[in-house]
Order: structure tokens, then sequence, then C-alpha cells
């Protein structure tokens, strides 16, 4: 089993995308400030928003119970 999860955002033009994380590397990318989002199809960069983060840590949990 894999420890990276795939998650689905959707860009501030409402393009589907999916960006995997390892908890760790989530975790260090947040605490660092470099966690940002890019939209391969409209070349868009946006932040996570608060209830991204959440759910992020959420699904996480959820992988290790």
């Amino acid at each position: 089993m894999s420890d990276r999860l795939d998650f689905e955002v959707v860009c501030p033009n409402n393009h589907n995308q999916t960006v995997t994380f390892r908890q760790e590397e989530f975790e260090e990318a947040l605490k660092s400030g470099a966690l940002v989002f890019h939209c391969n199809t409209c070349d868009t960069d946006w932040p996570p928003t608060s209830d991204q983060l959440a759910m992020f840590r959420k699904q996480f949990a959820k992988s290790e119970g």
C-alpha cells in the first residue's frame, strides 16, 4: 500500500486537478509556506483553502487508522 494520497481540487477557473501527497511532504510544504497548487489547464497557481487543508488532514488521519 502506498503512503501517498490523491486529492481532487478545483482551480479558481473551475478546472479539476488531482494532487498527490505523502503526509510528511504535505506538512513540510505547509509549514514552509510552499504549499501552492498549480493548474496545468490554465497555468494558474493558488493557495489551498482552510477547508481543503482540513480535508487533507482528515484523509491522512483515516489512512493511518
